[in-house]
This record gives C-alpha cells, sequence and structure tokens, in this order.
C-alpha cells in the first residue's frame, strides 16, 4: 500500500512539473493556467439555489397562511405534481394540486412547517440540491430541490392535532415558478391520527 501511494505522489509530482513547464513554455504563468482550468470545472450556482428555495419557502409560507392565491401564483400554468397517495404513478397538475392544497387549508387550522432532516444529533437542513451519485447521473443542477421536513396542525373539527413528516422533489423553472413536484408523506397517517382517541 505503501508503494502505491508513494507512486501516485510521484505520478502527482512528474504531472505538476510537466503542465508547469508547458505553461512557462507557452508564456503563461502557473496562476494563468490554474485560472484557465478553473473556467473549465463545473461550479455550484449557489445563487440559482437560493433564488429556488427562496421560491419553495415562499409556497410553503403561503399554505401556512392559507394563502392559495399567493400559492396559485407561484405555479407555473404547465405544472406537475405526483400526489402522496398512490394512483399508478400517473402524473396530475396544476388544477388538482390546488383542489388538494384547499382541501388542508379547509380542514386545518395552524398549518405549519419545520424545514429539516431529524437526526440523533439534531436537526440537518431540509433544502439540497444537485448530487455525486450515481455516476451515471451525477449532477450540480440548482433547478431540483430536495425539501425535507415535517408538517403539523390542528384538525378543524376534530381539534386533534396533528403530524406528518415529508419529502418533495420541486423543479423551479427560469421564470420562478414552480414546475413540478413529486410529494411523499403518509396520508394514511394522518387518517389514523385523527381516528386515534
Amino acid at each position: 500500500m505503501k508503494k502505491f501511494q508513494f507512486s501516485l505522489l510521484v505520478l502527482a509530482l512528474l504531472t505538476f512539473i510537466a503542465c508547469k513547464d508547458a505553461a512557462e513554455e507557452a508564456g503563461e504563468t502557473v496562476e494563468e493556467t490554474v485560472k484557465e482550468v478553473e473556467k473549465m470545472v463545473e461550479k455550484p450556482d449557489y445563487a440559482a439555489f437560493d433564488k429556488n428555495v427562496g421560491v419553495i419557502r415562499a409556497f410553503i409560507a403561503a399554505h401556512e397562511k392559507e394563502d392559495l392565491a399567493a400559492q396559485t401564483a407561484l405555479l407555473s400554468d404547465t405544472m406537475s405534481w405526483s400526489p402522496p397517495s398512490y394512483n399508478g404513478n400517473k402524473m396530475q397538475g396544476k388544477t388538482e394540486l390546488l383542489a388538494a392544497l384547499k382541501g388542508y387549508h379547509d380542514s386545518f387550522e395552524n398549518i405549519k412547517f419545520t424545514e429539516g432532516i431529524v437526526t440523533k444529533t439534531g436537526m440537518e437542513p431540509g433544502m439540497w440540491s444537485g448530487s455525486h451519485f450515481p455516476k451515471g447521473s451525477a449532477n450540480m443542477s440548482p433547478d431540483a430541490i430536495r425539501v425535507y421536513g415535517t408538517w403539523t396542525a390542528k384538525h378543524s373539527a376534530s381539534g386533534k392535532d396533528i403530524g406528518v413528516k415529508y419529502y418533495a422533489i420541486m423543479w423551479v423553472n427560469s421564470a420562478g415558478k414552480i414546475a413540478g413536484t413529486s410529494t411523499y408523506f403518509d396520508v394514511n397517517g394522518i387518517q389514523a391520527q385523527l381516528k386515534a382517541k
């Protein structure tokens, strides 16, 4: 193993020296060569990620306020939605999503979202994008945001408090509208909480 590590070190050193010599022969400094290489390397677009997260957080805040008009304004007219309950994996659209949201607004009050992933050491961030794995589909796109958190609310008719862990993938388009979402949470778990004595 030590021979292998030594061999890698020697190879890296030789590569660096060769690149340095080639750059100097071309009249470039090492710093110029490094800048050229950095331009070729894909970098995360943190500003676009933050902008898209802002759209999603505005959508969530509108749901907490039960402001269907604000939610409607944040959705693309051609958006697609995969609901949390199994339907044969058929995509639905903006009309169906808004009807589901209105159903929650009519049935619950004090709707709140706690963003984040619960771990044994605390709470991790709740908005993620890009991936390094698997190799065939690794990307740094800020357009598909993974959303993790917990929804809580009070059932209007019974007064019971409910909660459900939540995961969704949301796509935000260049116009700053939510163009798609695939949503995962335990719909039957909400019903079980309401039926519990």
